[in-house]
């Protein structure tokens, strides 16, 4: 059984501070988290992978989705998210 600060900080990692966003590129929707200016935490589903005019390009030349690195284009719309005040950069707090 997992102790309560545990499923906390589980929360705080993996939910906490995310935003749906779609891509201004092709309308991906993914939930984004801005944890610093430097730091960025993506979650991208299966329908979000089967809609990236990226990821489908990459795909059709052989690739695996595992090993594209991201989207441009997906990485230019929450940067411009973030500069815009939609999507503010949050530190992590610990509940310890």
């Amino acid at each position: 059984m997992n102790r309560p600060e545990t499923l906390a900080d589980q929360r705080l990692y993996l939910e906490d501070g995310l935003r749906t966003l779609s891509c201004a590129g092709c309308g991906a929707r993914v939930r984004v988290k801005k944890n610093s200016p430097q730091h960025t935490s993506i979650q991208w589903t299966t329908r979000a992978v089967r809609e990236c005019a990226e990821f489908s390009a990459r795909v059709a030349l052989g690739e695996t989705t595992a090993l594209v690195d991201g989207c441009a284009t997906l990485r230019d719309t929450i940067e411009r998210a973030a500069r815009d005040g939609r999507l503010e950069a949050r530190a992590a707090t610990s509940q310890a």
